[in-house]
């Protein structure tokens, strides 16, 4: 007879069986790699071999990005750590709010075996962030987690947390390497030491969402900047396009951080007042303000409040009026180049977020994506009890689904002369909303392809909180001791679907007979990131390779029900989602098959699914990779990397292994399965490949010091303290005792 304990474990464990694997709520800040490349590194990680062999025709390095928490993210006592945390553990934060960790998997020397390096992301407002968090005297300058961003009295944070670009802008220079995030300028990371080495642009030539302030309220050094998560690269011209967006009222993402964050401190000064009494020894730690610290006549004074309370209220009449996108060229070496994107005479206004954008031989694709941020995830986090039904009252009136049809905008190279300031681009509707799409580089004709996934009544932006967890009803949590999964992004309420869809991009208009749409019952459920064979960026794309996570009981949330039970789209009844998400739809990697249109007669369907691999129950696949092999130009002979959850991260493995499938047969399985014991991760998200790393060379940096002076000049002593000391020599103190030997 079975002992209760043993009982219950082995009743957990069946439950993990079918529940969402819980190991991707932890994550490990540890740094590792060589010490010449990184002196604060831990060993290199030699990765074992768990299932199957290495492939010897294996080549190059894969790079992979993560959030792993944030300086001050706990453990799983609640402790404050610099190691495992659990960053979502509060209930409201969002798994993809942290720190960007760069994990570099090296296939260069396989006799000797696989090899991982990992590093964080540290641009100015990393160091700023641990001496606010580890210096006392620096603690009201402290940022803290506002659902999917981290901000405080100095801005907000720029993680870097999201994807990369490639870039190689002549052909004596060795591959360069961007990290990019939705909200912050992009940096350029060195692909052999991991290191942070410079933003592109200089702060000057990027412009804020928003330049509203309180009046005697001084400009932050980290001020919000909305670009694009995905620029792109054209290695055939060698010019990278980015975007910079600002000033829709639609856009809550990126017009409510300042608003709020500014709102809480004129709160905060009413309550509590403005001025703070001091010491002497105290005087230098002590944000003062403006008006205190140079006295102004009474005349100078009521100028100057004038002129701060025109500037608000101009800044708010110019949420509703003013909007904004600068499409950006950048050579690798110069200024920035950009022009004002305008429709119908107009600015164009981005009503969520230009996630992706893509570039073709004659034109620029921007699309207004289905990755919407509302109100409510940005309401602070109320620790008070009481106060939590407030704010979830708040989160279901403001909240609001995506816009279920997609706004592209074209934009033709040839318009982008050094003399213009603003470019004319068309606009076409696409129905069906996407998060990620490709195009084809070649556009015959000025007939552009693009390929979409559709993620049909499926929220990137809405995770699992502490509100969705008012009653159990809808998931058996009681009996099986499982954490909560905090964080994690809420389960599709619909079908998704791939599209490929022509554009005619010189008239702005859909070639109607050239649409194809598929999906599957059984593997089209939430497509999140893909891969393909895009080293030398192909003419035409022939296969993607899509992981799909599939349908969870314990992610549908009332909510999500809420949001999306009007959805226009709807493949499947509500009634239906319910009881297929009950049963339950695994994750799995798939092959999407575009034919040539040429090729396929009328009424036939580009598209299929010719070859696909359904994870095991309880098994979660996120961050595939496509690997070529040696000199193959094929888009399927080449390997799939990717990253694979399960369970609750309590085994040797953490719950987290690289799988490695055979691009041209990923129905067999898994040729090779790694692990190691210190490689503990949580919600990757994209990643790329590059067939060497070396040291950078190039010579364009920026000096932070030089980037951010005339702001800092403005601030307290005590902020101007902080940058000398920690922000522009990069350093960051691991304890207290660290603060005062500075």
């Amino acid at each position: 007879m079975q002992s209760p304990s043993k009982t219950v474990r082995n009743a957990t464990q069946e439950a993990m069986n079918q529940t969402f694997p819980r190991s991707v709520l932890s994550a490990s800040r540890d740094e590792f790699g060589n010490k010449e490349d990184n002196p604060d590194a831990k060993d290199l990680l030699k990765m074992n071999v768990k299932d199957g062999e290495l492939p010897l025709d294996l080549q190059g390095h894969v790079f992979i990005v993560a959030p792993v928490g944030s300086i001050d993210s706990p453990d799983d006592r609640g402790q404050r750590t610099n190691s495992t945390v659990y960053p979502s553990s509060d209930g409201t934060t969002p798994l993809y709010n942290g720190d960007g960790m760069i994990y570099r998997l090296d296939f260069d020397n396989l006799e000797a075996g696989a090899f991982l390096s990992s590093r964080l992301v540290k641009p100015p407002c990393y160091y700023a962030d641990t001496a606010t968090d580890k210096c006392q005297k620096y603690q009201n300058l402290k940022f803290k987690n506002y659902g999917i961003t981290r901000l405080g009295a100095l801005g907000v944070r720029n993680q870097l947390n999201t994807a990369f670009v490639p870039l190689k802008f002549s052909q004596a220079e060795s591959e360069r390497l961007l990290a990019t995030w939705d909200v912050g300028r992009p940096y350029e990371i060195d692909p052999k030491t991991l290191e942070t080495v410079t933003p592109v642009g200089r702060k000057d030539e990027w412009k804020e969402v928003t330049n509203i302030s309180l009046p005697g309220r001084l400009p932050q050094p980290f001020g919000v900047i909305q670009t694009s998560a995905h620029p792109c690269f054209d290695p055939r011209t060698r010019e990278m396009f980015t975007v910079n967006i600002g000033r829709s009222f639609s856009n809550i993402f990126s017009q409510l951080i300042p608003i709020g964050y500014i709102f809480k401190e004129f709160l905060d000064s009413i309550l509590h007042g403005q001025k703070t009494k001091i010491n002497a020894k105290e005087k230098d730690s002590v944000i003062l303000p403006e008006l205190e610290t140079k006295p102004l006549s009474l005349c100078n004074k009521i100028v100057a409040i004038v002129e701060s309370i025109w500037k608000f209220l101009r800044g708010l009449i110019g949420i509703f009026t003013d909007n904004f996108v600068y499409l950006m060229r950048w050579d690798g070496s110069g200024n920035l180049q950009k022009w004002e994107v305008r429709h119908n005479g107009f600015s164009i206004k981005i009503k969520q977020s230009i996630h992706q954008m893509a570039v073709t031989e004659d034109y620029i694709v921007l699309l207004d994506t289905a990755f919407k941020v509302s109100v409510e995830e940005l309401l602070p986090t109320l620790t008070n009890k009481k106060y939590q039904r407030f704010e979830k009252l708040l989160r279901n009136f403001f909240d609001r689904p995506q816009l279920s049809d997609n706004s592209f905008y074209i934009i033709r190279r040839s318009d982008l002369k050094p003399e213009k300031f603003y470019v004319d681009a068309k606009k076409v509707t696409i129905s069906g909303e996407a998060a990620h799409f490709l195009a084809d580089y070649k556009n015959p004709g000025d007939l552009i392809t693009l390929h979409l996934s559709h993620v049909c009544a499926w929220d990137a932006a809405e995770w699992i909180s502490e509100f969705d967890f008012d009653n159990d009803k809808t998931r058996n949590l009681a009996t099986t001791n499982l954490q909560r999964l905090y964080g994690t992004i809420a389960g599709p309420m619909d079908i998704s679907k791939f599209g490929c869809h022509v554009v005619n991009g010189k008239k702005g208009e859909l070639v109607k007979e050239h649409q194809n749409v598929i999906m599957d019952e059984k593997y089209t459920w939430g497509p999140a990131i893909s891969t393909y064979q895009n080293h030398l960026l192909p003419d035409r794309l022939e296969d993607i390779y899509w992981i799909c996570l599939g349908c969870w009981e314990d992610l549908k949330t009332e909510h999500m029900v809420h949001l999306y039970k009007g959805y226009k789209y709807r493949e499947f009844s509500l009634e239906s989602i319910d009881d297929i998400t009950k049963q339950g739809r695994p994750s799995n990697l798939l092959r999407l098959h575009i034919a040539p249109q040429e090729s396929v007669k009328k009424g036939e369907n580009r598209l299929s699914i010719p070859d696909a691999y359904s994870f095991p129950d309880g098994y979660w696949v996120m961050s595939p990779q496509f690997v070529p092999r040696n000199n193959s130009g094929s888009s399927t002979d080449g390997y799939i990397v990717c990253l694979v959850h399960y369970g609750d991260g309590s085994d040797e493995t953490n719950g987290n292994e690289i799988w490695i499938f055979d691009a041209a047969s990923l129905e067999n399985g898994p040729v090779c399965k790694l692990w190691h014991s210190q490689l503990n991760v949580a919600f990757t998200i994209h990643t790329t490949w590059l067939q060497k790393v070396n040291k950078r060379t190039a010579t364009y940096w920026i000096d932070p010091q030089k980037d951010y002076n005339d702001v800092v000049q403005q601030q307290s002593r005590q902020v101007q303290d902080l940058f000398n000391k920690w922000v522009y020599p990069k350093q960051e103190p691991k304890t207290e005792a660290d603060c005062q030997l500075s």
